[in-house]
């Protein structure tokens, strides 16, 4: 009996289960703006103030101090709910040197931002598009199934939200396009439940699957939104597992030459939350089971940064502070845009920095040869 309660891949989860309690109380606790969110998510008070659906870049460009020679330039974004809003100034930053990414590789929260720009619309047109969204354009809770959670025995159930709205209210932006038709390619990892396995949706993957879907289906967060069918499996975020996906730039994509990184997720290079004197903390095991909760995924992402780097010439940006999406600001960062415009400038100015980065480091290899 006691077997399967101690199984050692059990105890991450109940770990799992005591930080997001924790995070979620004190949150909560700290942080009433967050019911004000869900509030209007289903009523909207004449008093509630929303980003304009325009472009945010009206500031002209920072002077370049050095832009890449290669226009083959990867793009790779970690998850982070709509913190990595910040991915379509990066995309901006990108225009504004006459560049555009050769290859983009997206996660969860980023799948939002970062299709649509590979679907060919400029970041201006994509930052409208997003500011103009209200949480009913793509949150539509499965109250049905919630009430029938007792009598089922929540057989089926996977997800408070269904999804069928979020990509609904994509596919009057982007249509019928498919992934093979995208101008630029663009991956998003998603994770099979049946299979308990990682694949990458992307045009070589998957190539007749809408980009709708794909956003869709890039940010099914299990427990959040539904899993998504697929070739007769369901699957959800793939972000869970790889949060920072480097294999569609470099195992399924023709390699690029130099890539610009957008970390939104963890401490800047994917460094792991130092809790040195955790002994002395109150309730330590508490803290614990936060170290242990993220280990595996902090460590994937690091192996891959690592990975990439090693491949090309890499600059890394975090242009919104990953603690934006910590506890309940990850759920807040998804159901209020207000702070998207916010992200977006700060990730042209990042992305600006990171293209200067990259050119530094052509230059400084042309002396050095």
């Amino acid at each position: 009996m006691l077997g399967p309660v101690l199984d050692v891949f059990r105890l991450r989860q109940y770990f799992d289960v005591i930080t997001r309690t924790r995070e979620l109380w004190s949150s909560a606790r700290d942080d009433l703006a967050f019911f004000n969110d869900v509030r209007r998510v289903y009523v909207s008070f004449p008093s509630d103030r929303w980003p304009e659906p325009r472009s945010p870049f009206v500031m002209p460009a920072a002077p370049a101090a050095r832009t890449p020679s290669t226009e083959r330039v990867a793009l790779c974004a970690t998850g982070g709910s709509g913190a990595l809003a910040s991915v379509v100034g990066v995309a901006r930053a990108f225009e504004d040197r006459g560049l555009r990414p050769s290859v983009i590789s997206l996660c969860s929260g980023s799948a939002l931002f970062g299709f649509p720009l590979a679907a060919g619309f400029s970041a201006d047109e994509v930052a409208a598009f997003t500011l103009g969204l209200r949480p009913d354009d793509y949150v539509d809770v499965d109250w049905r199934r919630l009430a029938m959670l007792v009598p089922t025995l929540a057989r089926g159930f996977a997800g408070i939200v269904r999804g069928d709205r979020l990509e609904a209210t994509y596919r009057e932006l982007l249509g019928d396009m498919t992934l093979r038709e995208l101008p630029i390619p663009a991956y998003a990892p998603i994770w099979n439940i049946e299979r308990n396995r990682v694949e990458y949706l992307g045009p070589r993957t998957h190539p007749d699957v809408t980009v709708a879907r794909a956003v869709r289906m890039a940010v099914s967060l299990p427990l959040f939104i539904e899993p998504v069918q697929l070739q007769g499996q369901w699957w959800c975020d793939g972000g869970i597992v790889d949060i920072f996906p480097v294999v569609p730039v470099l195992d399924i994509e023709r390699p690029a030459d130099a890539a610009v990184a957008v970390n939104g997720f963890y401490p800047p290079g994917f460094a792991g939350e130092d809790v040195t004197g955790w002994q002395a903390h109150p309730a330590s095991i508490v803290t614990i089971a936060g170290q242990v909760r993220t280990c595996q995924q902090a460590e994937l992402a690091r192996v891959n940064l690592g990975r990439l780097r090693a491949a090309m010439p890499t600059a890394m940006v975090e242009p919104v502070p990953y603690t934006k999406v910590r506890g309940l600001g990850f759920y807040r960062a998804f159901l209020n845009n207000d702070e998207w415009p916010v992200f977006m400038v700060a990730g042209r100015r990042a992305g600006s920095r990171a293209l200067d980065e990259l050119g530094a480091q052509e230059a400084a290899r042309a002396r050095a040869s």
